[in-house]
This record gives C-alpha cells, structure tokens and sequence, in this order.
C-alpha cells in the first residue's frame, strides 16, 4: 500500500444524504406543493363550507380553552455536571457523586413571561391568536410558521452576539417557501446579511458587499408583492400535524375535496330552490284548440297575482263538439326526501368530522346520543384529537420558542382540554397522605417539599445509637415503629390501661385492638391479664 492509499484512508467520510424526489429544477430548491398554487382556492373552499369551519372552530376551542402554563424542566441539577433531576429529595449526584445543586432560576422566564401575556406583536394580538391562526393552517394546508421578529447585537465583523426577541407573526403559508439545495438540505443554498436582507449570495465565504459584514445561512422565503424576503436561521420555526416531512406537508383539504365540495354545492341547490332565480318545478301543459285565448287569459292572471297573491282565478277551456280536454302536469326535479339529501348531507358530515377527529356532539347534533354512541365515548374520542394537536405545540413550536428566549429551567405548555375532576384529585390526595402515614410508621421521616409533595428520606439516627449502643451507650427507640398501630389509639389504649377500671371499646378491632392492648399493657406496667378481663368484662355486660 503506498503513502496516497494511506492517507486516503485516513479522509472522513460520510453516509449519503437521501434524496428527495420532489426537489427540481435550478436555482432555489422547492418542493411541488399545492398550497402554493390552489392556496387562495384552499382557504376559499375552507371558508365557504359550514361543516368544515364548524370542525375547525371546535378544535380551537378545544386546543386552547384551558389556556397554557409554565412548568419546571427539573427540580435539581448539579451545579458540576449538569446533571438534572425530576425530584427534590435528592442529595448526591449519581453522575458526578456532587453535592452542589440548584433549582430553576424564575428570572429566567421573566422576559419571555411578560411578553406572551400582553400583546406580542404591533397588530395588538394576543399570544392564544397568533396560535390560533396557525391552528388554523395546520387544518388547511398542514403548514404553519411562526415568525420571530428579533434586535440584533453586532461585532465589528457582523457576527451575532446578542439577540432579542421583540415580536411573534404569523407566516402565511401561501408565500413563506423553505430555502434547500439539490439535496434537500436547509441553510446551504443562499447567504444574506442580517442588516441588508435583500442582498444574498451563493457563496458562503463572501462578505456583504455593503457593510462588509459576515453573511448567515437563508432558511426561509417569503415571496411577496414580487420581493423576497429571507430569514435566518432561528427567526423562523415550521410545523406539520397531517403529514410532516422534510419539507412541506399535504393539505388535509384535497383529501378532503369531493366531501366538501358536494355539500357546498348542495347546500347552493337548496340555496337556489327557495331563491326566485330558481328552475321551475315543471310545467303545466293545457291541450286546447285556442292558444291565443290561453296566453291573454294568463297574462291576465299574472297582473292580478301580483296586485292580490291571494287571488284564485278560474279558467274554462272549450273543447270541439265530442271532444275531450286535458290538464298534464310534467315535474322537472324530484323533491329532497326523494333524493335523500339529508342522509347524504349527514355522511358527509361525519365524513369530515372523522377525519378532523370532532365527534357529532361538538357539531350540535344530539341525534346520536346514547347506546353505544354515547356521549362520553364521543367526548373521549375528540379529547384525544385535541391532545395529538397540542403535542405539536409541546413538542416542537414551544421548544424552539425557550430556545430563542434563552430558557432552559422552565417549559411552556398547553394545558389538557379535560378537566380533572376535583373529587378525583382529592381522593388522590388522601391515598397520597396514607402512603405518608404508613412510611412513617416504618421508620422514614416524611417532609414535603415547595410543590406539596411529599419526600421520604431514611432515617439514620437509628443506625447511630446502635453504633453507641455497641460502644457502652444508651439509646432509646420507638416501640411501635414499624407497627400497624395507630400512635393516637395507643395512646388512648394506655390512658385506659392505667384506669383500670373502665370498659374499652373493642368493637371492629379485631387483632389490632388485642395487639394494642397487650403493648400498652406492656409499656404502662398493667397486669398481663387486664386486656382479657376487659374483654371478658365486655362480654358479659353484652
């Protein structure tokens, strides 16, 4: 092997990028999406349909009725390794075996927090808007964007130092384009200059031309009023909740097409039926041997029709001698119960609610209710729908969204849709105070921290007065740690002990009232046979 074949092999190499069929042409890399194209049909559609809005409206409520909260990313993290922990009780790192830790910093959130409650943008629109309407693109064209409007810090040279986010836009998804190359691959095809944004270039080793400042990676497009506008990296983030991919996702509207389109024409066909434009139902067909005597006879009756709606006329028609007349009435349309429109009209309905994931009652219609298709079945149904829709919130809009504040001790999130009910939460609450009762009694010492919860550590002075034990010492334990007995009721068992005299109440005890009876016999000096007398005793008064 020669001294070339060695030092090729000492080259990296990397596994290829997978390509991606629906990248084409020169230039600025796209995908085929259709939302770019039949985008102004799409929303135009969308808005026309009733069934459509309806199911979009819901799922806005339902995705941000609760509104949202901050919440702990950790409880303790080593302050040496970074090491983070999602309880308070503990007091060693297991990573780096460190003792230093500390909990989430709340000014951290401070900034971030302020803003997103008042007004986040110069329109004077609400943080729960701005997601609103990107609810909205998601239910349309399965694309949503998030602009981050930010002041910039700049060297000498045009790097970035510091950064500040100042306002939250929405994106349009019929003019926002994601900037890729040959492969696919974001952030390689075009620079620009974070002061003179329509300046950009190929090469990434070029300076502004204008301020001779470093350039950064375009990200993103938006293609408007015949200019371009890029974004850098971090200014904007893209979700998908139908169909994510590399690039863009598919609108939810073209599957959904034949559907909406064939009630919005059948809602127009009633529309038009009870409209005056409307088709005749049919025709009314007189056999008669003076037509001229017919037409100015109706003529006739058309004046009087539209001075009195209620006039009746009376018509009589002359047939030949032998001859007979006839009236023939020839319908154009069948009625609506002949075409069972409301039949079709509810398929199609649940058709589009099915997909959207909005049972039929959150559409107002309470026909289905009860039986297997019972109200709480259905709720269930679209409960889960609203917690797939935030999890693209929680798990991709909000974490990009800490990252461009700063944030790192704290996480915002949607809250679930469904209450809990407060007796639930309450009884969970006493479960966890007997948990806490019955640890104590074997022996940990309970405490509870900030949040209300409670901490279990073991204790160790036992461990200590046996070790002075051994050496000569005293030591004095509890003697009914780690018993079943109540403390409280063995300390009345004793009082009564020490009478002598009085009737215990043993009833509905069992073993554990004997057990007490003997240990508080054994612990107040009472004859070993008081506890059985007294039993006795009861007995016999019974």
């Amino acid at each position: 092997m020669g001294i070339r074949d060695r030092f090729n092999n000492l080259i990296r190499r990397r596994t290829p990028t997978p390509a991606n069929k629906e990248v084409f042409n020169l230039g600025i890399q796209e995908s085929k999406h259709p939302q770019h194209v039949l985008g102004p049909v799409l929303y135009s559609v969308a808005d026309q349909s009733v069934v459509l809005r309806t199911c979009i409206t819901q799922l806005k409520t339902e995705i941000f009725r609760r509104g949202y909260m901050w919440e702990k990313a950790f409880f303790k993290k080593c302050t040496s390794c970074g090491e983070e922990y999602q309880n308070s009780d503990v007091e060693q790192c297991t990573s780096c075996g460190g003792y230093e830790f500390r909990t989430p910093d709340p000014m951290q959130k401070k900034y971030a927090e302020t803003m997103v409650e008042g007004y986040v943008n110069k329109s004077d629109q609400l943080f729960i808007d701005v997601l609103k309407e990107l609810e909205t693109d998601l239910n349309i064209a399965d694309d949503a964007y998030l602009i981050f409007v930010k002041e910039y810090y700049l060297d000498e040279l045009g790097n970035i130092k510091l950064h500040k986010v100042k306002e939250l836009y929405r994106g349009d998804p019929l003019t926002m384009f994601i900037d890729v190359d040959e492969d696919g691959d974001r952030g390689t095809s075009h620079y620009s200059c974070v002061t003179h944004r329509e300046i950009y270039t190929d090469d990434p080793h070029e300076t502004c031309e204008m301020c001779n400042a470093s350039l950064h990676p375009v990200v993103y497009i938006n293609r408007v009023h015949g200019k371009d506008q890029y974004y850098i990296e971090g200014e904007v983030v893209h979700i998908s909740k139908f169909s994510p991919s590399r690039l863009y996702g598919k609108p939810p509207i073209l599957t959904l097409w034949n559907h909406i389109t064939t009630l919005i024409a059948m809602e127009n066909y009633i529309n038009t039926n009870y409209s005056k434009a409307r088709t005749p139902k049919g025709i009314l067909a007189v056999q008669t041997n003076n037509m001229d005597s017919l037409v100015r006879y109706w003529r006739g009756v058309k004046e009087k029709l539209e001075k009195d709606p209620h006039y009746i006329p009376i018509m009589g028609i002359e047939t030949e001698a032998g001859g007979r007349g006839g009236v023939q009435w020839v319908p154009f349309m069948q009625s609506l119960k002949e075409m069972d429109y409301t039949a079709v009209k509810d398929d199609l309905r649940v058709r589009i609610g099915a997909f959207y994931g909005i049972s039929p009652i959150f559409q107002a219609d309470n026909s289905q209710g009860g039986g297997l298709n019972n109200e709480g079945l259905q709720i269930t149904v679209t409960n889960r729908t609203v917690e797939l829709a935030q999890g693209v919130y929680n798990k991709y809009l909000f974490p990009f969204m800490e990252k461009q504040f700063g944030i790192t001790d704290w996480k915002i999130r949607l809250l679930r849709s469904e209450e809990e009910d407060d007796t639930h939460a309450l009884r969970r609450r006493e479960t966890e105070v007997n948990l806490a009762g019955q640890m104590k009694n074997l022996g940990f010492d309970v405490d509870m921290d900030e949040d209300g919860n409670f901490v279990y550590k073991k204790i160790v002075e036992v461990d200590k007065q046996l070790q002075q034990a051994k050496q000569g010492g005293k030591f004095e334990v509890d003697p009914y740690a780690g018993t079943d007995v109540d403390a409280a009721y063995l300390g009345q068992m004793q009082a009564q002990a020490m009478q002598g005299g009085n009737q215990i109440q043993t009833e509905g005890r069992g073993n554990k009232s004997s057990s007490a009876l003997q240990l508080a016999n054994r612990n107040t000096g009472a004859p070993a046979g008081t506890a059985n007398e007294n039993v006795d005793r009861r007995t016999e008064t019974r």
